[in-house]
């Protein structure tokens, strides 16, 4: 499995992130001209609409060049509430991904710039805090397993 950055999103997240993304500006950035990236910020948001932009900004090279994933997206333009083709799209997405890692890191990092993670914890007395994505905690005198368990356990407990 590809990872990128700090969070380790990989090439399904990072399509996935993208996707949800840019389906709601699509219509307006196919358009790509200036009363349609105005009316872009009115729709969904100038946060919203500057992430989009920045992530098509990066991706249109490689989709132009592809002419499947050219066509799912002017598909998705057409009909951005269509659930086959937002699939369609995160698949030719997670596609060009796959083959591009330098694309898949440029990507990852305006999704990681628009949705920063920010942690705050306070721990007092016996206890245990975990943050952030693939964390596992246990309290005091638990046991915390990060996968599958089979088999018995004893904590050191006496019956």
């Amino acid at each position: 499995m590809i990872t990128v950055g700090d969070f380790g999103m990989d090439v399904a997240t990072v399509a996935a992130g993208v996707t949800t993304a840019l389906v709601p500006a699509l219509p307006f950035l196919v358009k790509a001209g200036e009363q349609s990236m105005e009316t872009l910020g009115e729709k969904i948001g100038e946060g919203m609409a500057e992430t989009a932009k920045a992530l098509w900004r990066k991706l249109w090279p490689a989709v132009k060049a592809n002419p499947t994933a050219t066509a799912v997206v002017e598909d998705v333009a057409a009909a951005p509430e269509d659930e086959d083709a937002r699939a369609a799209l995160r698949r030719q997405i997670k596609k060009l991904l796959e083959a591009d890692s330098s694309l898949l890191a440029g990507l990852a990092q305006v999704l990681e710039a628009a949705n920063p993670q920010h942690y705050q914890a306070a721990n007092f007395g016996d206890g245990s805090i975990a943050q952030g994505s693939r964390t596992v905690a246990a309290g005091k005198g638990g046991l915390a397993i990060g996968r599958d368990l089979h088999g018995g356990v004893n904590i050191g407990r006496k019956e």
